[in-house]
């Protein structure tokens, strides 16, 4: 009789919470993708949405605001180059900081939904129902 080390099978139980974690972890990075994937704005303006780029629009609204910056500001912008005025960098951070929020929103309230579903998740579609939750959450602050 071969000796066989049970301790090394993996179980069904074992499978199941590997793929809920990879599931998460899909999740997670479909935030950071949709977070740092740019936004296209109402007036057709398309905005970089990089941690960084976030980070410099916020320097830039607070460098106007403390009077550092005088406009127009030269901006390059997804979409091409822009000389903005105070008010529009304005509206841009704001248009960021709602995207970005909605996107931390629809991770969290996807998560909870996962949390409620027994199993392995293989048959969730992460895409479909983020972009719902992404949608509601985008609804509770326009």
């Amino acid at each position: 009789m071969p000796n066989i080390d049970l301790s090394q099978l993996v179980t069904a139980e074992d499978k199941a919470t590997t793929a809920r974690a990879a599931k998460y972890a899909d999740l997670a990075d479909l935030r950071w993708q949709r977070e740092t994937g740019g936004l296209d704005l109402p007036d057709g303006l398309s905005v970089t949405t990089t941690r960084e780029a976030q980070a410099q629009i916020a320097s830039t609204v607070q460098n106007i605001s403390a009077g550092l910056i005088t406009e127009p500001v030269a901006w390059k912008l997804a979409s091409g180059w822009a000389d903005l005025t105070a008010a529009q960098i304005t509206v841009i951070a704001g248009a960021v900081t709602d995207h970005v929020r909605c996107c931390f929103t629809a991770e969290r309230n996807v998560a909870g939904q996962l949390a409620a579903q027994p199993g392995s998740l293989s048959g969730i579609d992460l895409d479909t129902i983020f972009g719902t939750a992404y949608a509601q959450a985008a609804q509770q602050w326009s």
